[in-house]
């Protein structure tokens, strides 16, 4: 048996994974449960359905990772631990993405040391407006300081495909800095068409709304911060980039 584990570019920025056992035997299998094991990220156990995995198929499961173990480097090797036919089999983790889990990690530290100094959240006004030409959706990247004191910096802003993310005032206003004793930074930025209008980009985005902040919390490299949009301000942005490419 072969046990696997990947994370698809639509899940990027999420905890979301998905693994699978593969039946390598020349007998079917029931795989009932399974979780993956390993110091620097703690995954939850989850139950599969009780179907028979016939030899050569794939028993494929999402799971998510917690909690990430930030006070040390991880040590050992991931492996996938499966009850396969009412007993707890341990297997071998391929990752399909090198380096993915150490990378997770890396990430879910980060964030962790971010919590703990400030909250990241896009603001999106109700209405777009025309500037320089371009209409655009005007919204503010909000830094609320939390419990640390550490200096915050918005280093640079990323947009996807279809949507741009840009200061307001252009990059000369970067980097943003929400200083120590800062209780809290509204930074305005825009939200506008990429003009991607071709057939392609309009029908093939797989992450239209995966925005992001590029952030440094005091020395420590900067980090990227998904930025979350509610449905009624995706729909706001699909409706100018419908206009925008008429």
């Amino acid at each position: 048996m072969k046990a696997s584990v990947a994370q698809f570019r639509f899940d990027e920025g999420t905890r979301h994974l998905k693994a699978g056992v593969t039946n390598g035997s020349d007998q079917d299998i029931v795989v009932s449960r399974a979780t993956i094991r390993w110091d620097g990220l703690a995954f939850r156990s989850v139950r599969l359905p009780a179907d028979v995995v016939h030899p050569g198929q794939t028993a494929a499961f999402d799971i998510e990772y917690g909690a990430a173990g930030c006070d040390r480097r991880p040590v050992g090797r991931p492996v996938l631990v499966a009850d396969v036919d009412g007993r707890e089999r341990r297997l071998p983790l391929t990752v399909d993405n090198p380096g993915l889990l150490g990378r997770l990690h890396v990430q879910a530290c980060a964030e962790r040391r971010l919590a703990g100094n400030a909250e990241v959240r896009l603001e999106p006004g109700p209405r777009t407006e025309e500037l320089r030409g371009e209409e655009y959706l005007p919204a503010e990247l909000v830094l609320q300081r939390t419990d640390g004191s550490e200096p915050v910096r918005v280093v640079d802003l990323g947009g996807s495909v279809l949507l741009e993310l840009v200061p307001r005032g252009g990059q000369e206003g970067l980097p943003a800095l929400l200083a120590p004793d800062q209780p809290r930074l509204a930074f305005p930025v825009l939200l506008g068409s990429a003009h991607r209008c071709d057939a392609h980009a309009l029908g093939q985005s797989s992450q239209t709304f995966l925005i992001s902040a590029y952030l440094r919390v005091g020395d420590a490299p900067v980090q990227r911060e998904v930025l979350h949009l509610s449905v009624a301000d995706r729909d706001r942005l699909l409706a100018l980039i419908r206009r925008d490419c008429g």
